[in-house]
């Protein structure tokens, strides 16, 4: 008697297991995000109080994308930008400023879709400012920068393609400027405000 209640138990037991197995072999395994680095990144952003165009220097930018979530994550490190102003449209200027993130890149991409959204905060490092005719002499102290972060918001204005350049755009504000000497409120005069415009190309 024993002996039978031991072996119907090991059938119940036995059934319960090839059905969890089913179950389980029925239910497809999430994928791995894929790591998706664009290693010769380039293109402008539009200042827009002076009105300037500054190239964006060879940049990276590495992602890891989850085609199941739709999702990204990853960093960008821009080169530093390299702008040239000038004061009454007289005197010739050159401002050396470097992107600092302050959080990770996230965004969303949709291949049937042919989207991509990336959003990054940041601060803007004022490393050198000097006048054309004098560049050996640097007129903001270490430590100049934007008094708080910004937010830049990038989405693609052409198809979503891993294999080919994507072109995307998006705009952001400059906050004012902090311990920048003598120079702080002549920065935030000429260079904070909002619709100022950002183009990279992912390639």
């Amino acid at each position: 008697m024993r002996r039978s209640v031991m072996l119907v138990a090991a059938a119940v037991l036995g059934a319960a297991a090839s059905v969890v197995t089913s179950v389980a072999a029925a239910v497809p395994a999430q994928a791995a995000p894929i790591p998706v680095n664009f290693n010769n990144v380039t293109g402008t952003t539009h200042l827009a109080k002076p009105n300037v165009d500054v190239a964006v220097p060879t940049s990276v930018v590495q992602t890891q994308v989850d085609l199941d979530a739709k999702t990204l994550t990853g960093s960008a490190a821009l080169a530093p930008l390299t702008a040239k102003l000038n004061l009454a449209h007289l005197i010739g200027v050159t401002s050396t400023v470097r992107v600092v993130p302050t959080g990770p890149l996230t965004g969303t991409i949709d291949l049937a879709a042919s989207r991509l959204t990336t959003t990054t905060t940041f601060t803007l490092e004022v490393t050198n400012v000097h006048l054309d005719a004098a560049p050996a002499i640097n007129l903001v102290p270490a430590g100049c920068r934007t008094s708080k972060p910004t937010t830049l918001t990038l989405q693609n204005t052409t198809p979503v393609d891993i294999f080919q350049p994507i072109t995307t755009q998006g705009t952001y504000t400059i906050p004012s400027f902090t311990r920048c000497g003598v120079l702080t409120p002549l920065l935030s005069l000429l260079l904070s405000g909002p619709d100022n415009t950002m183009t990279l190309v992912l390639k």
